[in-house]
């Protein structure tokens, strides 16, 4: 409820006292809104209560004869009501601090998870370096496996050849060995071919995407 609309029901509720009496009171908290000013004008409004409770209290001052309060040139004024009104702005006034205080706090919590959050881009980092040298490792322990086994069928094949003419059992058990190691060593060249020309690069995008997200945020899938 807005400061119109409250003193307009006000105004309506206060309409069995007189007209000098209503007017004065209604000029009193009209001024004791002024004085709270524009800011603090809903909290005053709040404190006050309904306009049904505070034309109770008005009409009550007005029959005790004053005892409770009394409209003088600047309005009715009834002290307990004011005070009752002043501490409990005062109160949303500390609660607003609170809220405040409650900012800064979270703001020294984020500062001092900073490096707590370095500390694990860190590890993420380190971890995409050692997948990614764990990577590496494999495709050059494959090519060298491929090598090795090429090197050794073509030294098998050798001896068995020369080995037709002195034992051929010997000699073609060492021929078809040295067919298996070719074999086999083209096949881990194979492998090495497809881990460098297809899987590494892959893994690259992979690992440059996850980053830019942790830094820049998600971005859109890539087509």
């Amino acid at each position: 409820m807005n400061r119109l609309e409250f003193m307009q029901q006000l105004e309506a509720l206060l309409s069995d006292i007189s007209q000098g009496e209503r007017e004065e009171a209604l000029q009193y908290y009209n001024d004791y809104l002024n004085d709270a000013g524009v800011e603090n004008e809903q909290e005053v409004l709040d404190a006050m209560g309904s306009p049904e409770q505070l034309a109770k209290v008005i009409k009550e001052g007005l029959e005790d004869n004053g005892a409770e309060g009394e409209f003088t040139e600047t309005g009715y004024h009834n002290e307990a009501f004011e005070r009752k009104t002043k501490n409990e702005v005062v109160k949303k006034e500390e609660k607003k601090r609170l809220s405040g205080g409650m900012i800064a706090i979270l703001i020294l919590l984020c500062i001092l998870a900073m490096p707590m959050l370095a500390a694990l881009l860190s590890g993420l980092f380190g971890a995409g370096i050692g997948v990614l040298g764990g990577f590496i490792g494999l495709l050059l322990g494959t090519a060298a496996v491929g090598i090795g086994l090429f090197i050794g069928a073509i030294v098998l094949l050798g001896i068995g050849i020369g080995e037709l003419f002195v034992a051929p059992l010997i000699g073609m058990c060492l021929i078809g060995a040295g067919i298996l190691l070719l074999g086999l060593s083209i096949f881990f060249i194979w492998i090495t071919v497809w881990l460098w020309g297809s899987a590494l690069p892959w893994l690259i995008r992979k690992a440059v995407d996850l980053f830019s997200r942790i830094l820049h945020g998600k971005r859109g899938e890539k087509a």
